[in-house]
């Protein structure tokens, strides 16, 4: 992602955060086997394939979510073993509480610690980030399925996590829609910078949002996901749209 200013007020979400590397060793879990892979702290990484290749899975073992069969995840160089609270989860469909409003269901991904000024500092802050504030008092039902998808990742951001996982967060947003998601992911990124692991189905969507986009699929009869290429992504203007590969 690019990495335009921050506005000054939202310097001290910068602060916050504290973006961690991510390592899969030897994975095996699901259909993925034998997958090693290094994402450096503060990255943006985007995995490719269809729904059955894996991405979702690798996801969820680096929550802690799922246990692999063998072979480990390391957060920030230490293997998880649980669910983690220095990463925030972000499924498809957005898992908003339908009796909360937006700004309510904000306030569920700050940490406990935080107190009640800080807290209310925070979510206004991520509401003003996400483009979120005449919507603040609205129920999930009251709001398109784009604003449904920006609270959730202001949501995932509340807590300052160092690893923001997205499981195809934009999938049930087509058009124009999904286009300002991607902005305003972006956005949020700039602000409270973490390292981002995104699942999705679409290239073009990876190369927008991504730093390095790490292709999945099926390179042999066998039933099993793996690494098929990885590819860098420059970060200047139009040359990103250009791929390189490693």
């Amino acid at each position: 992602m690019s990495s335009s200013p921050v506005p000054p007020h939202h310097l001290h979400l910068r602060r916050a955060s504290s973006p961690l590397d991510v390592s899969f060793v030897n994975l095996h879990a699901g259909r993925v086997r034998d997958l090693s892979l290094d994402v450096k702290a503060g990255e943006v990484l985007a995995f490719v394939g269809n729904d059955d290749d894996g991405a979702a899975t690798l996801l969820r073992a680096a929550a802690g979510l799922d246990h692999p069969e063998s072979g480990s995840v390391l957060l920030g160089g230490e293997p998880v073993r649980r669910v983690d609270d220095r990463c925030s989860w972000t499924p498809r469909d957005a898992d908003l509480q339908p009796t909360h409003s937006l700004q309510a269901n904000l306030a569920l991904g700050l940490r406990k610690s935080s107190s009640a000024s800080e807290a209310k500092a925070k979510i206004a802050e991520l509401l003003d980030l996400a483009g979120l504030r005449r919507f603040a008092k609205l129920l999930p039902t009251d709001v398109t399925a784009e604003i449904v998808r920006r609270a959730a990742l202001a949501r995932a951001l509340a807590g300052a996590p160092g690893v923001m996982l997205l499981d195809n967060p934009f999938a049930a947003v087509e058009g124009a829609a999904r286009t300002v998601l991607h902005s305003v992911l972006q956005t949020l990124h700039r602000a409270l910078p973490t390292t981002v692991l995104l699942a999705t189905n679409s290239m073009d969507e990876a190369l927008r949002l991504a730093d390095r986009v790490v292709v999945l699929g099926r390179s042999t009869a066998e039933d099993v996901s793996t690494i098929l290429g990885i590819h860098e992504v420059p970060r200047q203007g139009a040359d990103k749209a250009a791929v390189r590969r490693r």
